[in-house]
């Protein structure tokens, strides 16, 4: 039975998320440009402001890494992570009339739009490794098998969250206000504007609380100093993503059978 529901589920996941990547673009004079165009100009922002104007310095014990290379390590994931995790809690609200009409796995939507995310934010995030990595002169294996086991926790993380929040927004449809808010605020208190070491000891406890500091200074290791992400840091990371996809899907279980009634 759960062997058929899995065949299922991936028979219909890939025309779903073709249809939801066509209707992003759709009408659009620019098409996928505009994937690249938002983040563009907030990237131009943020490097004018703390590279050019208030001079952060990246500075290691190998080196200085330029300020760019450190706000994209930390930053594309980042952007696949939050649009994931925000579009997929309203992706059930937003497709009520397809789960009026038909019987339709409900769970394929916040999962279709996770995916859609790391497609979406995934060509900037190749773009800049294969640039950083010409730049540099090497890359290790080791680098790229961490950087997919990384990729492949945050897709795993993001849709127990997108899960979760998907079936609680059809109950409270203000949670995707809320998770608007939330993000904007894990942004500033994860280190990815500017380096841990720069906190002070007496906000830096509140940067460690945050579980996206794990995952950011994780990217960081592995891309920028080439080395492995801390294993206990790794396995705070490895059972929060854990947990998170078990409430999830925890949750959506319990929750689903309502939706119809609530939408």
């Amino acid at each position: 039975m759960l062997l058929d529901r899995i065949k299922k589920l991936y028979k219909l996941l890939p025309p779903l998320l073709l249809r939801d990547i066509k209707e992003r673009y759709a009408g659009s004079a620019l098409g996928v440009f505009w994937t690249f165009l938002q983040p563009l100009l907030f990237i131009l922002l943020y490097w004018l402001i703390f590279s050019q104007i208030m001079k952060v310095r990246i500075k290691t014990d190998t080196g200085e890494i330029p300020f760019l290379a450190f706000l994209l390590s930390g930053l594309l994931p980042w952007l696949a992570l939050q649009e994931g995790v925000v579009r997929g809690a309203s992706s059930i609200v937003e497709k009520r009339h397809i789960l009026k009409k038909v019987i339709f796995p409900a769970e394929l939507f916040p999962l279709a739009s996770v995916i859609s995310a790391f497609i979406h934010h995934g060509i900037g995030i190749i773009i800049f490794l294969v640039v950083y990595f010409f730049w540099r002169g090497t890359v290790s294996p080791m680098q790229l098998f961490a950087i997919a086991g990384l990729l492949s926790l945050q897709i795993v993380l993001a849709s127990g969250l997108s899960l979760l929040f998907s079936s609680l927004s059809v109950y409270l449809r203000d949670i995707t206000q809320i998770l608007g808010i939330v993000f904007q605020i894990l942004f500033y208190v994860s280190p990815i504007l500017y380096p841990i070491t720069s906190v002070p000891e007496g906000f830096k406890i509140v940067i460690l609380l945050n579980p996206f500091t794990t995952l950011t200074e994780s990217y960081h290791n592995v891309i920028l100093y080439g080395r492995y992400p801390e294993p206990l840091s790794m396995l705070y990371l490895f059972v929060l993503t854990i947990g998170a996809a078990y409430i999830g899907i925890y949750m959506f279980r319990k929750l689903k059978g309502g939706f119809a009634d609530v939408l």
